[in-house]
């Protein structure tokens, strides 16, 4: 019987080595899940969804919070590698999400925070396999700080990390801007008091993180 092809495959020179994580219990997990699920700010119902927006939001909340977390990364293979035959879901290039440390079966295992995608935590590989249109996709874990790789691909080593620039960016998508694109420039024109709304909404999420961690309170480090 032929062996099924993978929809998904993890792409290790592309992936950090994550060293050093602390994992938490899965209840914790899941109550974060739940908490990033009711958020309205994110607009997780969103298709053509400014993932890496809201997966930048998503790592800011948890750093306040002390939570260790990453990125989990999907890319389609076409978009990735000349050549190659592989989309995701809604002809996106690729996706993103936070992704948090668990205990399981004696090991660290990862588990993906996605409400966009999943109605619970997921692990890496379901994660990107459920948002695999046709194989095969290539997916990867990386340090929560890096918020997108340079245009058109992600095969340079210099990815762009957190800093106030992207802030904005991060800020635009939660408002449902691309400010990369035509149309979304054209809207940065009209949607500034939007965008400014978006992120007094924000930083006010932020400083209540002692209220949002309390809403998660109940299990601890594993």
């Amino acid at each position: 019987m032929p062996v099924p092809l993978s929809l998904t495959l993890y792409h290790f020179r592309l992936a950090d080595r994550l060293d050093g994580f602390s994992p938490v219990e899965l209840a914790v997990v899941q109550r974060v899940f739940a908490q990033l699920a009711a958020e309205p700010l994110f607009g997780w119902q969103r298709q053509h969804n400014f993932c890496e927006a809201r997966a930048e939001a998503a790592s800011l909340l948890l750093e306040a919070a002390r939570l260790p977390h990453a990125k989990c990364w999907v890319f389609g293979a076409a978009f990735l590698h000349k050549g190659y035959v592989g989309g995701l879901m809604h002809h996106w290039n690729y996706h993103v999400a936070v992704a948090m440390p668990v205990q399981q079966d004696g090991r660290l295992q990862w588990r993906v925070l996605d409400p966009s995608t999943a109605s619970g935590p997921t692990s890496p590989e379901a994660w990107a396999s459920a948002v695999t249109a046709y194989p095969h996709s290539y997916h990867l874990l990386k340090q929560a700080d890096y918020y997108i790789f340079p245009a058109p691909g992600s095969k340079k080593p210099n990815w762009h990390r957190r800093h106030h620039r992207n802030f904005r960016w991060a800020m635009q998508g939660l408002a449902g801007i691309n400010g990369l694109t035509p149309t979304g420039k054209a809207q940065l024109a009209f949607g500034q008091q939007k965008i400014a709304r978006t992120t007094r909404q924000f930083r006010q999420l932020l400083s209540s993180i002692a209220a949002w961690k309390q809403q998660i309170a109940g299990a601890g480090h594993a």
